[in-house]
């Protein structure tokens, strides 16, 4: 009896162990895989559940680190992906244009024609 115990002890310190493992937002898992351990059978179970436990705290939180480590990665690429695209869709419809539409646009671009500073001194002379 004494070693059935000292057996489920050392299997509840394992599965307290993988509990901390555990990332935050897993807290009720933790719970209930230390509730469980009340529940087991035999020595052989223990262990397997004790085992189990372990290998899906430390999946867990290796992904948890993992997403958060490269979610500002995917973030920034998805921002500087999206701002690609944009030059190159402006700079395709620049191409596409007739060669009078482009010296206009320049105009726009470079003299500020059009802008409301150009409008105003337009018409104060």
């Amino acid at each position: 009896m004494v070693a059935r115990l000292r057996t489920f002890a050392a299997m509840a310190k394992a599965v307290r162990f993988a509990a901390w493992l555990l990332p935050p937002h897993r807290e009720e898992w933790a719970e209930a895989m230390l509730n469980e351990m009340a529940y087991i059978g035999s020595r052989q179970a223990a262990l397997h559940w004790a085992l189990g436990c372990t290998w899906s705290a430390i999946r867990e939180r290796t992904s948890y680190e993992l997403g958060r480590t490269f979610m500002k990665r995917r973030a920034l690429g998805t921002l500087l992906g999206l701002g690609a695209a944009s030059l190159i869709a402006v700079f395709g419809i620049y191409a596409l244009q007739k060669p009078y539409q482009r010296e206009r646009i320049l105009m726009v671009v470079f003299h500020g024609a059009g802008s409301p500073a150009a409008a105003h001194e337009g018409s104060t002379r």
